[in-house]
């Protein structure tokens, strides 16, 4: 089952930047043993450097956030429901200056309030895909930092099945039926890209 983690915590495309640095670095390696002077390749060398460096920072912070996230774990939780979930959308510019729309989604989680009758709302931190499809109950764990403001959400109940009911019922307005292909399509990519690599090594 897929580990549901937080878009802070996630390293998403880290995978895909490690597969190409290999094919890119394998290729060099190539040409240097076909005779190819190393000096004329210096400028690709060093190149190939960049996504590794944007690729180390990316797991320094998702590693960072889950260290936080294990530390709240130790308090003792309270019980929460999940109510509802909301999706936005926001826009973040890629490597080569390319502005990509991508959504968010953030759940509204209903708790008890220690100090009265009536519960409360909170937030969770946003998550990158539509985490509520993958659970069985909306029951969880909510974890409060040492601050008292920052909440971690935790004790997922997961589907069985994915044809299992949801904790939603889902609206058709909001559904995506392209994603499946998104999905197959990384698989490809990654597939062609670990035949590159295999290629070059040969």
């Amino acid at each position: 089952m897929r580990r549901i983690r937080t878009k802070r915590e996630s390293m998403p495309g880290v995978p895909y930047t490690i597969l190409f640095s290999l094919i890119w670095y394998s290729g060099l390696l190539r040409s240097i043993m076909n005779g190819q002077a190393v000096g004329e390749l210096l400028l690709f060398l060093v190149a190939g450097l960049l996504p590794l460096i944007f690729t180390f920072q990316q797991i320094k912070r998702a590693m960072y956030f889950r260290k936080l996230h294990k530390q709240a774990m130790q308090r003792t939780p309270r019980k929460g429901k999940i109510v509802n979930c909301q999706k936005s959308y926001y826009q973040e510019r890629g490597r080569k200056g390319r502005i990509y729309t991508k959504a968010e989604y953030i759940l509204i989680i209903e708790i008890q309030n220690e100090e009265e009758y009536s519960p409360v709302q909170i937030q969770s931190e946003p998550y990158e895909w539509p985490i509520y499809r993958v659970l069985s109950s909306p029951n969880v764990d909510v974890y409060t930092d040492d601050t008292g403001w920052h909440h971690v959400i935790d004790g997922f109940e997961y589907k069985k099945r994915r044809s299992d009911p949801g904790i939603f019922s889902e609206n058709p307005w909001n559904m995506d039926p392209t994603e499946d292909r998104g999905t197959l399509l990384r698989v490809i990519v990654y597939i062609v890209m670990i035949l590159m690599l295999l290629l070059n090594l040969t």
